[in-house]
């Protein structure tokens, strides 16, 4: 029964959208990083090498819970993503991250939680190419949101970027 009332509110949450979080409240990102330790947010590789970018979830503060994210990931020409990993199990996800998606999951409580894991080649020379999040078209955010205990509030998170450096 619980699974279903989370269920049903993070889908009136996405389709409706939750009230803004109030000013005060603790950070919160979405993160592009190249190397998850290093936290690392530039890569310099090979043509045609296959190279990693993960995306995470951060909250700062006494309730780190998180349960959805939306975003839309944007991919400069030249790079080619070859492959995606989905690192949580999902409740709904609505759209792709290349279309724009709205991803809700089993709320967790911890301040980092890594999401997906997408693999990327260089077609061609790249100086200083942009892996971007962007904001979702159809609902016009990017950000995170709650679990029950901040009643599934949600917070703009500011942009994303790994740099690629292919030779």
């Amino acid at each position: 029964m619980n699974r279903i009332r989370a269920l049903l509110a993070c889908t009136l949450l996405l389709v409706v959208g939750a009230a803004p979080a109030r000013g005060g409240e603790p950070a919160q990102r979405l993160l592009l990083l190249a190397d998850l330790k290093s936290r690392s947010t530039s890569v310099d590789v090979g043509l045609m090498k296959p190279f990693d970018v993960q995306l995470v979830a951060e909250r700062d503060g006494e309730k780190p819970q998180i349960s959805t994210v939306v975003f839309k990931l944007e991919v400069p020409e030249g790079l080619v993503v070859v492959g995606e990993e989905l690192l949580v199990e999902s409740l709904i996800a609505l759209g792709t991250p290349r279309a724009g998606l709205n991803l809700a999951f089993h709320c967790v409580d911890t301040p980092q939680v890594a999401l997906f894991r997408f693999r990327f080649v260089a077609s061609k020379p790249l100086k200083n190419a942009a892996i971007r999040l962007v904001p979702d078209p159809r609902t016009d955010f990017r950000g995170v949101v709650s679990c029950k205990d901040e009643n599934y509030a949600k917070w703009d998170t500011p942009e994303a970027v790994v740099h690629v450096t292919a030779h």
